[in-house]
């Protein structure tokens, strides 16, 4: 088992598609895996992208930001193989960024909604980390319907 002290955090720009892909494919991303040109691209074009790694390089995890690094910082992924969840790797990414942006007046991301399966244990673990629903802070967020092909 590795644990959060095990964990090596990089902030990196050059992606192995492979393991990318393997790492997406492992959480059921699979409107990213369909095509890993295109994943490979949002993460080169992404404003940062930390990685989590074993000491022998596994790759366990990443998080990656979309941000004009000045106002407001977006969390687009994050995810964590999920043979390594649990074990606080989800947590050291997103202190990283959270330490990372701390100077951004809006930092925020979009999760599944808290009535889902997979939203209630997101929801519980980003409240954790201080992340407060727009609707309580007397804001919404609005977008376009998610092409879910």
């Amino acid at each position: 088992m590795i644990t959060a002290p095990d964990v090596v955090l990089a902030e990196e720009t050059d992606f192995d598609p492979d393991e990318v892909y393997l790492l997406y494919d492992s959480v059921g991303w699979y409107g990213y895996t369909r095509d890993l040109y295109v994943l490979c691209r949002s993460l080169e074009g992404s404003h940062l992208v930390v990685t989590a790694r074993d000491p022998d390089g596994l790759l366990l995890g990443l998080a990656r930001t979309i941000s004009d690094g000045s106002t407001i910082c977006y969390v687009q992924d994050l995810l964590v193989h999920p043979e390594h969840q649990r074990q606080g790797i989800g947590r050291v990414l997103t202190q990283h960024l959270i330490g990372r942006y701390s100077h951004c007046r809006s930092f925020l991301l979009s999760t599944d909604d808290e009535s889902t399966p997979d939203g209630a244990a997101s929801h519980a673990f980003y409240r954790s980390m201080g992340l407060v629903p727009h609707h309580e802070q007397g804001l919404a967020a609005l977008g376009l319907p998610v092409r879910r092909d």
